[in-house]
């Protein structure tokens, strides 16, 4: 785009003169329009239009004069030329003063100075710079596609568009894995320690996430301009574009700015290599999605207790699937705050396996992933959960896992299933959204699961919850937090206050509070027992 800058370079402006807001000349031009008519409202659909005018409505009107520049800057004109020598010995030094207070650039020119000369020579330097940009773009676009058509994979995207650009790119899954990446001069901090560790870091990703770019980019689904953040070590400025397949977000593709702005070309650039992205991601989704029909028929067959011991077999031959093996289930649960894909979680768990040279049987099934994990001692699922837990759950996709028991060879996987499944819903439950929750630990949790609601009904303590839920929700109060995470802690006064970030007698003047209001004694340990029960029972009922 053409700035003021370099159009007051061209032959056209050799006499003119800025008399006021230098600071704005580096504001870009994208249309000329002349305004003369007394009483114009200077409305405009564009921002970065130049104004031309020789203040023939202005000359009687001292009043339209100092509320010019106000509504030039409102409507995101670009600057002013103003022509002396009509009405004007030289430009009103109420709209001069204006305009240097608002940073907006005012030329003055004499009469030798046409219009007409003035709007030719920029809307040519206009075209040309558009036509060039297409010029661009469409080169950029016709080797990105022949690229995909040779069979191209992320890495070689990453490395051509890096190439034409002359600016270093990153390719990530929904995840925020690092999936490509091709550097191509300076980079910051925080893209070097993205790509070293394979990952956005948690730090920038919950920056991001508060920021609500990922919201802005499923609400867009189109570039976005990303500020610097040097604190995260973000010292360059980026543009994020998100790879959509049909219609869900499986990745983003990020433009380091380097040491020089980010253009136009980039913009479009991104846009062209996010759709090229998408073509790889779909022509890899088809080839899963053929793995991953293989794989749920088996576990359907697993689950099941009529299956075919034929076609079982056949399907554990062809999966190395050692039937003769014990089995355990876990359900893992990826929570994702930003609406990307969940369809790329399950690339993300089998490739961390792979990396341990682990084998499991891995299928998306409503919204879980399922893993069957070949293992001798219950203890293994939990060992595994917890290193997985710790390696991707992630801002940008949060994990919990449900674990089931063992199942002894020749006997299924329904019961373990069934396990892991309750374990992960009563985490879930419980509010619970990162962890590991074993069903063999769960213990009361799993008889409260069950309970009827008619036994829910008739129960005391459960009937001074609700009360209590009830009397914070009419007073946006924090009683029922405060009661559950000091029964959480086992009546530990400061380790309560320190989980609620309050102070030990704020706390403390809380729970005197509640015993006064549900009419309870705290010290009672019968008492905080069953309050400790209602609690849990509301939590896993009330949703």
């Amino acid at each position: 785009m053409l700035t003021l800058r370099e159009a007051l370079e061209m032959p056209v402006f050799a006499t003119a003169q800025v008399v006021a807001g230098h600071a704005g000349l580096d504001n870009e031009i994208s249309w000329v329009h002349i305004v003369e008519i007394p009483d114009a409202h200077y409305r405009w659909k564009r921002h970065g239009v130049l104004l031309l005018t020789a203040g023939y409505g202005l000359r009687d009107a001292p009043q339209r004069q100092a509320g010019l520049v106000p509504r030039l800057v409102e409507q995101g004109f670009a600057g002013m030329v103003f022509s002396t020598g009509y009405y004007f010995d030289h430009v009103p030094e109420v709209i001069r003063r204006e305009a240097e207070r608002a940073g907006f650039p005012l030329i003055e020119t004499g009469r030798e100075v046409l219009f007409i000369e003035i709007t030719e020579a920029i809307l040519e330097q206009i075209v040309n710079r558009q036509y060039h940009l297409l010029q661009q773009s469409t080169q950029i676009h016709e080797q990105l596609t022949g690229l995909v058509l040779e069979g191209g994979d992320l890495q070689s995207l990453a490395a051509t568009l890096a190439r034409l650009l002359e600016r270093s790119v990153t390719i990530e899954s929904a995840s925020l894995r690092v999936l490509a990446a091709a550097q191509h001069g300076s980079v910051d901090e925080a893209r070097t320690r993205s790509v070293n560790g394979g990952r956005t870091t948690a730090e920038l990703a919950q920056h991001l996430l508060d920021e609500g770019i990922y919201d802005q980019l499923l609400q867009r689904k189109g570039p976005l301009h990303v500020a610097p953040r040097p604190d995260l070590g973000m010292h360059m400025e980026r543009i994020v574009a998100p790879i959509l397949v049909e219609g869900e977000i499986y990745g983003y593709i990020w433009i380091i700015a380097g040491d020089r702005p980010l253009t136009d070309l980039d913009e479009l650039a991104i846009v062209r290599g996010a759709t090229v992205a998408a073509l790889i991601l779909f022509k890899e989704q088809a080839v899963h999605a053929a793995e991953a029909a293989l794989r749920g028929d088996f576990l359907e067959q697993l689950l099941s207790d009529t299956g075919d011991p034929t076609a079982l077999s056949d399907g554990a031959r062809r999966l190395d699937y050692r039937l003769e093996r014990p089995h355990q289930v876990l359900l893992v649960r990826g929570i994702s705050p930003d609406g990307s894909a969940v369809h790329t979680f399950p690339d993300d768990v089998g490739d961390w396996l792979r990396k341990r040279g682990l084998e499991a049987l891995l299928v998306w099934r409503n919204e879980n992933l399922v893993l069957v994990l070949e293992s001798e001692q219950e203890e293994a699922g939990e060992r595994l959960a917890q290193d997985l837990v710790h390696a991707i759950s992630h801002p940008a996709r949060r994990i919990l896992v449900g674990i089931g028991g063992l199942s002894p060879p020749g006997t299924g996987l329904r019961n373990s299933f069934s396990q892991a499944s309750q374990a992960v819903e009563i985490g879930a439950a419980l509010g619970n959204q990162e962890g590991v929750l074993a069903f063999s630990n769960l213990g009361l949790l799993n008889w409260l699961y069950h309970l009827p609601p008619g036994a829910l009904e008739a129960n005391t303590y459960f009937q001074k919850i609700c009360s209590l839920a009830e009397h914070d929700a009419g007073r946006q109060g924090q009683l029922l937090k405060s009661l559950e995470t000091y029964l959480d802690h086992g009546g530990a006064l400061l380790e309560a206050a320190e989980a609620l970030y309050v102070h030990r007698n704020t706390l403390l003047h809380r729970l005197e509070r509640l015993e006064t209001l549900l009419e309870i004694d705290l010290r009672d340990p019968w008492q905080r027992l069953n309050l400790f029960a209602a609690i849990k029972a509301y939590r896993l009922h009330s949703g």
